[in-house]
């Protein structure tokens, strides 16, 4: 009965949320992008990263001091996954060091950013380490989760 009232609840906010985000022209297959992420000589991954590209929600669990964020979900790409990381596209500018939640249809996970670039002036692209990952409850919803520490 949880996972349908997850996917109940995931699914109303998807709808409701203004995806803000403004891929680049030459992202236009973004969606299509599928499998393994190809390494390069200098890749210092310990994991294999897959493309995995969907709609996501996300909050901020811990953000900075100097920079208080919205309770309000915000509507999130994903790029890809490996087993301790994942990398999303944002609409707006996330720094290092913020712990957030990212709920995905199947999962939802609580990630620490370590890295981030600007695409375009509507998308960036963060890259976060994985604290935690969750199968579907009512608790990836709660407001003021409980900080994990790093």
């Amino acid at each position: 009965m949880l996972e349908i009232d997850y996917s109940t609840q995931l699914g109303n906010l998807i709808q409701s949320i203004d995806w803000g985000i403004e891929l680049p022209v030459e992202w236009s297959e973004y969606f299509e992008e599928r499998g393994e992420v190809a390494s390069y000589a200098d890749d210092e991954r310990h994991n294999q990263r897959l493309k995995i590209r969907t709609h996501g929600v996300l909050w901020f669990d811990q953000p900075l001091p100097f920079c208080p964020r919205s309770e309000d979900p915000v509507g999130i790409y994903t790029r890809d996954f490996s087993r301790q990381g994942a990398g999303f596209l944002a609409p707006f500018e996330i720094y290092p060091e913020e712990q957030l939640r990212i709920v995905l249809p199947t999962f939802w996970v609580q990630l620490h950013v370590v890295r981030a670039r600007r695409i375009t002036s509507k998308c960036y692209e963060v890259g976060a380490t994985l604290i935690q990952r969750h199968d579907p409850g009512p608790e990836a919803f709660q407001l003021n989760l409980e900080p994990t520490l790093v």
